[in-house]
């Protein structure tokens, strides 16, 4: 029953991503949420998230939580507004709509809602990091830090408030008042990646270059495909005086800050043509190239939907499953790759590979023949 429910979700999605033209979708980008209508004095005073959904933005916010999990922005966009409209400052739509423009980052915009969003739901304080994590984007860090303080006042086992508060506090010149909030995110979530990478670049601050040295081994090992960490590494391997390999965490640094601006390069054209082939095919070779398993996970996710694919997106398909160890989606994609590109060598190609990848050496040869021939 699950599986059906998610597949009718899937389909509902897909359906009404086709109806909605790039107009709208272009008009739901630059919609200034100010704009958005309000509610009566105290309408949602007493919302509690636990309260069932009226059924005037049931099937919206639906649609709307399932194309944000599929990061189209743009869609989800789209049905919260539709959402607010029927139910006026409606929390819950508020809430996602604020997160949806974090995940574009529209800071000032994200910041705007959930202001909104705490305005008329002042009981749910305790769940507005968000806000703060946008203060801190914006670089008023001085208000990032006084939010998270009255998050974590009535959420104190948020890692999420406990990191952005030591960040916020770093960036003001506090590495000590830093570096023990980082440790109290740690002692709650002890593998985030991110807040390791902090702990690092407070203990090199402080001095303490081999204790950063250590934090950044197991932050790199949590998160290879972030660019920061690989910075702060070739600055720690400097410091002692490891100048060869702080060369290669340089190299290694300039190599992902590259990908990351080519895949936000690639994330901005879908927004405007959710079913655009070529960027899909480009991100899975990016977050491939970066190791970035969640990205390339995500971005897999859309391909395998998108029908028809091309022969490049096809390919990149097939080896982001084999990266990510999906063998059944690998196998799935392999045969319509055989299927329906029989005639490519780049296709062969491809499935020699695959097949080499699963130690499977009679299909792996009868792929190279099958190239070789072409």
């Amino acid at each position: 029953m699950r599986r059906a429910l998610a597949a009718c979700a899937v389909l509902a999605l897909a359906l009404a991503s086709a109806a909605q033209t790039s107009a709208e979708r272009a008009a739901a980008l630059s919609f200034d949420p100010s704009r958005l209508s309000r509610a009566g004095e105290g309408r949602w005073r007493e919302w509690k998230p636990t309260d069932q959904l009226p059924d005037s933005v049931h099937d919206a916010l639906a649609l709307a939580l399932t194309a944000y999990r599929e990061s189209d922005y743009a869609a989800a966009l789209v049905h919260l507004h539709a959402a607010l409209a029927r139910e006026p400052d409606f929390p819950a739509a508020l809430y996602q709509l604020g997160v949806a423009h974090f995940r574009l980052r529209r800071y000032g915009d994200a910041a705007a809602v959930f202001e909104r969003f705490l305005a008329v739901a002042p009981g749910e304080l305790g769940a507005t990091q968000a806000l703060a994590h946008c203060y801190y984007s914006l670089g008023d860090y001085a208000r990032a830090q006084a939010h998270y303080e009255r998050v974590l006042a009535l959420a104190p086992t948020s890692a999420e408030a406990w990191r952005g508060l030591g960040l916020a506090l770093l960036r003001q010149g506090d590495p000590s008042g830093a570096l023990a909030r980082l440790e109290r995110a740690l002692e709650l979530k002890p593998d985030h990646a991110d807040a390791l990478a902090w702990r690092a670049q407070a203990l090199f601050e402080l001095g303490r270059s081999e204790q950063a040295l250590a934090a950044l081994g197991r932050a790199i090992e949590l998160g290879p495909h972030e660019p920061r960490p690989w910075f702060l590494l070739a600055q720690v391997q400097s410091e002692l005086g490891r100048e060869d390999e702080a060369e290669r965490s340089r190299t290694r640094f300039r190599e992902l800050s590259a990908i990351e601006q080519e895949v936000r390069a690639q994330e901005g054209l879908l927004l405007h043509d959710p079913r655009a082939v070529e960027p899909l095919a480009r991100l899975l070779k990016l977050h491939r190239a970066a190791r970035n398993p969640e990205g390339l996970g995500e971005v897999l996710a859309r391909a395998v939907r998108l029908a028809p694919r091309t022969l490049e997106l096809q390919c990149e398909s097939l080896e982001a499953a084999d990266a990510l160890g999906r063998r059944e989606l690998g196998a799935q994609l392999a045969a319509e790759l055989e299927q329906r590109f029989a005639t490519s060598r780049a296709a062969w190609e491809a499935l020699e590979r695959h097949f080499a990848a699963l130690g499977d050496s009679s299909a792996a040869e009868r792929a190279r023949a099958s190239a070789a021939r072409l």
